[in-house]
């Protein structure tokens, strides 16, 4: 299949550079028919994936999100055991990528957290004793700790 970045080479050599099919086909190392359909085309190439129509995991998923409601850190192979129960005769594959696509969903949100951090000689814990010296508090004053 022809890539994109090739086919717009092959345009710009035949509508800007005004080179052959014969000497396009040579310098790109292509045959002069693929050329030839490249300079005919109006869109370039693309991957078009055929529908293939309903999935065997179609009549299960409102079980699937159920079962996710319940429990949300089931794991695949365990939701696959309880639709295979009711009559899913389909592969792992496919049920594992509808719960990546899904699983969000049910979980519950992430725990938000503050990072607290101080520079050095910002904060101190002193237990059950008492210096000898002052300590300073800041602005030029001192006490005297104890605890």
């Amino acid at each position: 299949m022809l890539e994109v970045e090739k086919w717009a080479e092959i345009r710009k050599m035949s509508r800007v550079d005004g080179l052959s099919q014969r000497e396009i086909s040579r310098r790109c190392g292509l045959n002069r028919r693929t050329v030839k359909r490249a300079l005919e085309a109006t869109d370039p190439p693309g991957y078009n994936r055929k529908n293939s129509g309903a999935s065997k995991l179609d009549p299960f998923r409102d079980e699937i999100g159920h079962l996710l409601e319940e429990n949300p850190i089931l794991s695949g192979v365990r939701v696959l055991e309880e639709i295979r129960t009711l009559g899913y005769t389909g592969g792992k594959s496919i049920l594992n990528e509808h719960l990546r696509e899904i699983r969000p969903r049910y979980q519950p949100p992430p725990r938000t957290y503050q990072r607290t951090t101080y520079r050095p000689g910002e904060l101190a814990q002193i237990d059950l004793m008492e210096l000898r010296d002052q300590v300073p508090v800041g602005h030029g004053q001192s006490r005297k700790a104890s605890s």
